[in-house]
C-alpha cells in the first residue's frame, strides 16, 4: 500500500518567521501577501471562535442535564458495604432454605398440612413432617 506523504513542514516559529523573512528578502513573497494572509487566519479564528461560543450556549441545559444523570448513575454504581448479618439471622435463613427445599414436591393440599404444623410447632417439625409426607 502507498504511504501518503505529508506536506505540511514542522517548523518552530523561529524557524518559520526566519524563513518567511528570507523569502520577503528575496522578493518571492510580497508584504501584502503575508499581511492578507494573516488576515484570514484571524478571521478565520474568530469564526471559529463564535461557532464554539453558539455551540456552548446551545449545550448548556443539556451538557447539565446530562452531568447530572452521570453523577446520579455513578452514585447509584458505588459498592455498598453489606452489613454482616447475625448468628440468629444465618440460622433462620438456612432453616428457611430447608423448609423451602422440603416442601417443594408437596401438593397443595400437603403443603397447607405442613404450613399447620409449622404455625403449631416450629420449623423443625414442619420440615420433619413434610420429609414424611414426601416418601
Amino acid at each position: 500500500m502507498r504511504r501518503k506523504t505529508r506536506k505540511a513542514l514542522k517548523l518552530t516559529a523561529d524557524r518559520a518567521a526566519a524563513a518567511l523573512q528570507l523569502l520577503l528578502e528575496e522578493g518571492k513573497i510580497a508584504a501584502a501577501d503575508v499581511t492578507r494572509a494573516l488576515q484570514r487566519r484571524e478571521k478565520t479564528i474568530q469564526a471559529i471562535r463564535e461557532r464554539l461560543a453558539a455551540l456552548g450556549e446551545a449545550s448548556g441545559p443539556a451538557t447539565r442535564r446530562f452531568a447530572t444523570a452521570g453523577r446520579t448513575a455513578a452514585r447509584r454504581a458505588l459498592p455498598r458495604a453489606r452489613k454482616t448479618i447475625t448468628r440468629a439471622q444465618r440460622v433462620a435463613r438456612q432453616a428457611q432454605g430447608r423448609y423451602m427445599a422440603a416442601i417443594r414436591r408437596l401438593s397443595e393440599d400437603a403443603r397447607a398440612k405442613v404450613r399447620e404444623v409449622r404455625k403449631q410447632s416450629g420449623v423443625d417439625s414442619a420440615i420433619q413432617a413434610a420429609r414424611k409426607m414426601a416418601k
